[in-house]
């Protein structure tokens, strides 16, 4: 005989062992996932809900689980996927029925009103957590990679650590803001927030060393360069102009004013 339903509220989702609203549980070592509702372990939760006067569809809604979510240990999904291929494969007959779908798949229609229909109904709590946990995820892989970057980018300059680094370049060598960035491979609002951090005072905007001047004169050329795709701006700017190619041309081509292409000409 069925034992009545247990009640269902989010309270008793969130307590003991129970999983919480929006999330499925599943234990990977013993292949199950958890009811919500009871907090028992089951292979398949689709019939076991049915204990509690759920249908499957019922139960997603009720704890916020995303309307696809199979509510099966894993090994069981991939057998149920596995068996329904079979048959698919199987079955000239089926595959004439999902006929229809395939082609409403292929044109994007399947797609737009599954859209049309998310458009119409509440997002379940388990899609906003997906959401919110990938894009978290998201920046902590960015953050790594780009931490990843400088700490490579610090050792190939010749330091131990990042500290010496800051220092050493834009304290004693008075490299300026752009040129220690490109170095450290860092951002320039980043390196800023770095410098800080480690009790390393900001020069105010307008203060220009002779390395700082130079670092700049060096980041310039380096852009031009790749703008026209040579490894010595200088050379090139040369090249062009015995080829007869105007002054105006080159700043155009580079990215710069005549003045700055004539200064590169006469350092020839």
């Amino acid at each position: 005989m069925t034992s009545a339903p247990i009640p269902r509220t989010r309270e008793d989702a969130d307590s003991g062992r129970h999983p919480e609203f929006g999330r499925l549980i599943r234990d990977e070592v013993a292949d199950t996932v958890i009811c919500h509702v009871c907090g028992h372990a089951f292979r398949s939760l689709g019939a076991h809900v049915r204990a509690h006067g759920m249908t499957a569809a019922e139960y997603r809604e009720e704890y916020g689980l995303l309307r696809s979510r199979a509510l099966s240990a894993r090994s069981l999904a991939r057998q149920q996927a596995d068996d329904r291929r079979a048959r698919y494969l199987a079955s000239k007959e089926v595959q004439k029925r999902f006929a229809a779908g395939r082609e409403m798949a292929r044109s994007g229609e399947l797609t737009r009103r599954r859209r049309a229909v998310a458009r119409e109904q509440a997002d379940p709590q388990e899609l906003h957590r997906v959401r919110q946990e990938t894009l978290a995820e998201g920046r902590r892989t960015q953050a790594r990679t780009a931490d990843d970057r400088t700490a490579d980018a610090v050792y190939a300059a010749g330091f131990t650590d990042l500290a010496e680094a800051l220092r050493t370049l834009y304290t004693d060598r008075h490299q300026s803001i752009e040129e220690t960035a490109r170095i450290l491979a860092l951002g320039r609002g980043k390196l800023r927030r770095l410098l800080t951090e480690h009790g390393i005072a900001v020069r105010p905007a307008g203060h220009n060393s002779g390395s700082g001047r130079r670092s700049r004169v060096q980041l310039n050329d380096r852009a031009a360069a790749r703008r026209v795709g040579t490894h010595d701006i200088v050379a090139w700017l040369g090249e062009q102009s015995a080829q007869g190619v105007s002054l105006r041309q080159l700043a155009t081509a580079t990215g710069r004013s005549v003045p700055w292409v004539t200064a590169r000409l006469h350092r020839r």
